[in-house]
């Protein structure tokens, strides 16, 4: 059965697109599974991304689609053929994304810990709930992205994953910290697992990592 994991929500500038590739590429390459990346943001940030990343020929192909209507056929097309399909909804609320929502195994909303992010959870709290009415098993969790690493700000994020609770969304127990090699990796379609030498940030693959592993881990609850 392939599963779905749709990264959205209503709020430009999390880094949704971000960690949409970063997950796609860790399922294909440290998890060795057979994924599909699908597009239906209007901006095609992803498909940009993905399109540098096969004129590339020392990395691993990851087939994509950019979708701008039907997602549900389009989504209902890759049952069987892939173990996971990773859907970059984009930063704002539109009809595909909430049929995209209907047809997910796993949301995942990426949230910086920062107030006006915070404040967009009353715009997809109703998209939420209907999404739950009708997709009674979708698992949807908020991840902590682009998280300020002092200790000092550990506060911060603990506070804003409990505005988030509020709302009866879970946060993810792993947080996503704003690092450098997220930005240097997108350079040529890369990911933080294809980076090299001095390159690499080995935090940042072990972040990416876990958060895969916990989406996986959802899959038994």
């Amino acid at each position: 059965m392939t599963q779905i994991i749709v990264v959205g929500g209503t709020k430009g500038g999390p880094g949704k697109s971000t960690v949409a590739q970063q997950v796609a590429t860790c399922l294909k390459i440290k998890k060795k599974k057979k994924v599909q990346i699908t597009d239906i943001d209007i901006q095609r940030t992803t498909t940009s991304w993905c399109e540098d990343r096969r004129q590339n020929e020392d990395l691993e192909l990851i087939p994509f689609s950019y979708v701008q209507d039907d997602v549900v056929k389009h989504l209902q097309s890759l049952e069987g053929r892939v173990d996971y399909c990773v859907v970059d909804a984009g930063g704002f609320d539109s009809e595909i994304q909430r049929y995209a929502m209907l047809m997910a195994n796993v949301i995942i909303i990426p949230l910086r810990p920062k107030r006006r992010d915070l404040k967009s959870l009353r715009d997809i709290d109703p998209i939420i709930d209907n999404v739950r009415n009708v997709n009674e098993n979708v698992k949807i969790r908020a991840v902590m992205n682009q998280c300020p690493s002092l200790p000092s700000q550990a506060s911060r994020i603990l506070a804003s994953k409990e505005i988030v609770e509020t709302f009866g969304i879970e946060a993810a127990p792993v947080n996503l910290y704003n690092r450098n090699v997220y930005d240097d990796a997108e350079e040529a379609g890369r990911s933080i697992f294809e980076m090299t030498g001095a390159e690499r940030d080995k935090k940042a693959e072990a972040e990416i990592e876990d958060l895969v592993d916990y989406i996986l881990s959802l899959e038994d609850k």
